[in-house]
């Protein structure tokens, strides 16, 4: 099984076309938040067409959950019923935790912590913009990055999971190249 993971689109539809030739080859998809609104406290990203963009989206079957710059109107355009701060799903042995992760901004979340209080294997957030992959105590906690406004001079991230007899997690730029790759 193969899923992709993606954060922090923000509306950019130039982004999203990017990785159109992904989303055939996967079995799952999931967006971690602030899908559509670029937010008060970012640029525009290129491409900003948060209508067509909405309308692309709506063609596959994404799993969301709500980051901090979703809104209840944004569920109106894509077509869904809700919208949901956090996710837990299952595959194999392997439980995920999904959210979109402003609480990183706080100074005492622990999110190896959070992770264990959900029995969680691996703990998926956005927001941060960052690509990251790290491991303590058998829990992963991983960041796709942003796939439209990265930040500290990143490029444009995604991530892609794929789960066999081992587990590989690894987040690539958009043109392909790998950043960070675990494998369990």
């Amino acid at each position: 099984m193969k899923i992709l993971v993606v954060s922090d689109t923000h509306g950019s539809l130039f982004y999203w076309k990017k990785i159109n030739h992904l989303l055939n080859q996967v079995n799952e998809i999931f967006h971690l938040g602030d899908v559509l609104y670029h937010g008060p406290r970012n640029p525009l990203p290129e491409g900003y067409n948060p209508k067509e963009l909405a309308e692309e989206l709506k063609k596959y079957k994404i799993n969301y959950v709500r980051g901090n710059c979703d809104a209840d109107v944004d569920l109106k355009v894509l077509g869904i019923q809700e919208m949901p701060k956090q996710i837990f799903e299952f595959f194999g042995d392997y439980s995920i935790f999904m959210l979109h992760g402003e609480i990183v901004e706080e100074d005492n979340v622990d999110l190896y912590k959070l992770a264990k209080n959900h029995e969680a294997k691996i703990l998926l957030h956005g927001h941060t913009h960052i690509p990251k992959i790290e491991e303590k105590n058998g829990i992963i906690i991983a960041n796709p990055g942003s796939l439209a406004l990265p930040k500290e001079n990143n490029q444009p991230t995604y991530m892609i999971i794929e789960f066999s007899k081992k587990l590989k997690i690894t987040i690539y730029t958009i043109d392909g190249t790998e950043v960070i790759s675990k494998e369990i």
